[in-house]
């Protein structure tokens, strides 16, 4: 029997979706809690129970099951699927957990081809670090491979599923292993009967997903090898391939159980350092390129910041924050799909833009505050023109993965007019310094540039080979107030920063460095650096005339999501995936803070113009206001 949309479950604590898929013995649905979120409820199937062949061992079957549920509830890591609750409806055992919105390694392999090595790397590590825990719980999982491994919709995050023959393990000793295996995935030990346990089966799993992940092809089975069937090296069908990562993969999958790292954290030291680990070599490196001489007086203390209010109001999300340029008020745009306006000082909420059918239709990834200016003018959609002085907050402009872009009147809260012309998710959006145009980042590779009070597009800027993540024009400085000065920064993740003259468009320099995707960057504010933060866990400085790289700020244990320069240019803000925000000295690169409180993902950052308050919003729904010392 399946179960049909609207069937409540436990008491009413869950109400059927729909059915997401099927195995040889269990069945998985859609669900909804009672707090109206989505969750997968896992049972089985009922057929199978009282099929003639099972029925002796259908009370195996149950407890078999509830020990899988068992065994995963105790596991509590990010990369781990986490279970709510275990109930019975009936005969049938069910297990309640987490809804992870995205797609199977398997699926992204046949969507986009090969991985890149970087992005092949930063999942097999978190799943490595995963394992880590699992193996020290006394659990092997024993059915690694690419369909097991969910990405997350909107994140870089892997987590690791399906601990349906996970099993309990004492380190060398005997024990029956399940016939169950996946060819090319399993080691030999799990053809026997009877066999040692270790960390080594998972090991050499792991191992052979990353071979999958790197060249697309499933490796030759380890039965396959014991007949004399060679492996091939990973290298043999992806050349650009590095040397050391093709010696781990095999190290890893060696048909000899012995001869394989006995730890996971071993064999991912065979990998190589995780981005941003090699301090000593870095610094080295940056201390003989460094053309940067400080200009400023250096300070160095620690500095004492404090959170002093969380805003609550975002039912999800926060990806976006932006203060106006009276320093009155915060602009916040969020997953939920809306953007609040919040009174700096006091934390109020003052108003939410874009109500029922004016609002974007979905979630909002960029918001920023026009500068003030009496010579701006725009048209509204009632045709009557209002100037940017006339308005007691000026303009807004948000920027959605629904493609589009929608400027704001912050004074009513109406919209002025919607900009549509990107063909996938805006990214981030920039007002140029004097307020009269617009830079938009767009998931289709592009930028384009708006002129605001006319709402036309008036270029569209292309040389990016993947999404642009984060733009921003160049101040207005003495030295770059012409307008064949002006520059705009992209960043992309096709791991460059490109910088454009803004009134031809033409890429005057691309900056390389990170190993991954960029995904934030910022101008100090007299347009001599330019901060750029990204997926290989660190903030690179660059000088902007020359496009050299000044330094490398490490410290950071995940992705950077958000840099802000203090308008003295002495400070810079970043926001990560590891929750936390870290204060760093510009000129001597040496971080001085790290604020913790956050309990996900920082997603944004800024700061105040009298450089005393830090505003962060993330992934825990909640804005923060942190103030120094």
């Amino acid at each position: 029997m399946v179960w049909n949309a609207g069937k409540s479950l436990f008491g009413g604590r869950y109400i059927i979706e729909s059915q997401l898929g099927e195995g040889g013995i269990g069945i998985t649905y859609l669900a909804r809690n009672q707090q109206n979120q989505l969750r997968v409820i896992k049972t089985l199937k009922e057929e199978i129970l009282n099929h003639p062949a099972w029925i002796l061992h259908r009370n195996k079957l149950r407890q078999d099951f509830r020990d899988e549920a068992v065994r995963l509830a105790v596991c509590h890591h990010p990369h781990i699927v986490q279970i709510e609750t275990i109930f019975d409806d009936g005969n049938l055992p069910c297990m309640v957990m987490d809804y992870i919105e995205g797609e199977d390694l398997g699926q992204r392999l046949r969507r986009v081809g090969v991985l890149s090595e970087a992005e092949a790397l930063l999942y097999i590590r978190q799943i490595g670090k995963a394992l880590t825990l699992i193996h020290s719980k006394g659990l092997l999982h024993r059915d690694l491979k690419p369909r097991n491994i969910m990405i997350r919709i909107d994140k870089l995050e892997a987590v690791l599923i399906d601990f349906g023959i996970a099993r309990e393990f004492i380190p060398n000793m005997i024990q029956k292993h399940t016939v169950y295996r996946t060819p090319g995935f399993a080691p030999p030990e799990q053809y026997e009967s009877e066999a040692p346990r270790g960390e080594y089966i998972d090991i050499y799993a792991l191992a052979a997903t990353l071979y999958n992940l790197l060249t697309g092809v499933i490796p030759t089975s380890a039965d396959d090898r014991r007949h004399n069937i060679n492996l091939e090296p990973p290298q043999y069908f992806n050349p650009n391939i590095s040397n050391r990562v093709n010696q781990a993969i095999m190290c890893g999958m060696d048909l000899e159980s012995t001869y394989r790292p006995q730890s996971v954290q071993e064999w991912l030291d065979l990998l190589g350092t995780e981005p941003g680990e090699d301090v000593t070599a870095k610094s080295s490196t940056l201390a003989i390129t460094s053309r940067f001489k400080p200009s400023r007086p250096v300070v160095l203390d620690q500095q004492n910041w404090q959170c002093v209010q969380t805003l609550k109001g975002h039912s999800s999300m926060v990806h976006a924050i932006a203060i106006s340029p009276d320093g009155q008020f915060i602009a916040s745009g969020s997953n939920d799909k809306t953007i609040k306006l919040w009174q700096l000082r006091t934390g109020k909420l003052v108003r939410q833009l874009g109500r029922w059918s004016s609002g974007h239709s979905s979630m909002v990834h960029s918001v920023a505050f026009s500068p003030i200016s009496s010579k701006l003018s725009y048209q509204g959609e009632s045709g009557k023109s209002a100037r940017i002085a006339d308005l007691k907050w000026g303009v807004l402009a948000s920027g959605s993965w629904d493609n589009t872009i929608k400027l704001w009147d912050v004074n009513t809260g109406k919209e002025i007019r919607t900009l549509i012309g990107h063909a996938n998710w805006v990214n981030s959006v920039a007002f140029s310094p004097d307020g009269k145009f617009l830079a938009s980042g767009s998931a289709d590779c592009t930028i384009k540039v708006w002129q605001v009070h006319t709402g036309i597009e008036i270029q569209t800027i292309t040389g990016h080979c993947d999404s642009v993540s984060s733009v921003a024009y160049s101040p207005r400085t003495p030295t770059t107030n012409s307008k064949d000065r002006q520059l705009l920064a992209s960043a992309s993740n096709d791991y460059t920063i490109k910088l454009w003259q803004v009134y031809t468009g033409k890429n005057i320099c691309t900056l390389t460095g990170h190993s991954f995707f960029v995904n934030c960057i910022a101008f100090s504010e007299d347009g001599e650096i330019l901060a750029s933060g990204s997926a290989d866990n660190t903030i690179k400085l660059w000088h902007v005339n020359t496009g050299r790289e000044i330094r490398t700020l490490i410290g950071h244990s995940d992705s950077v999501w958000s840099v802000a320069f203090s308008q003295d240019g002495q400070f810079l803000a970043s926001g990560s995936w590891d929750n936390t925000i870290k204060l760093w000295h510009v000129d001597s690169g040496r971080e001085i803070s790290t604020l913790t409180g956050h309990s996900n993902y920082v997603r944004c950052v800024a700061f105040s113009a009298n450089g005393q308050i830090l505003i962060s919003g993330g992934d825990d729904d909640t804005i923060k206001i942190w103030r120094r010392g």
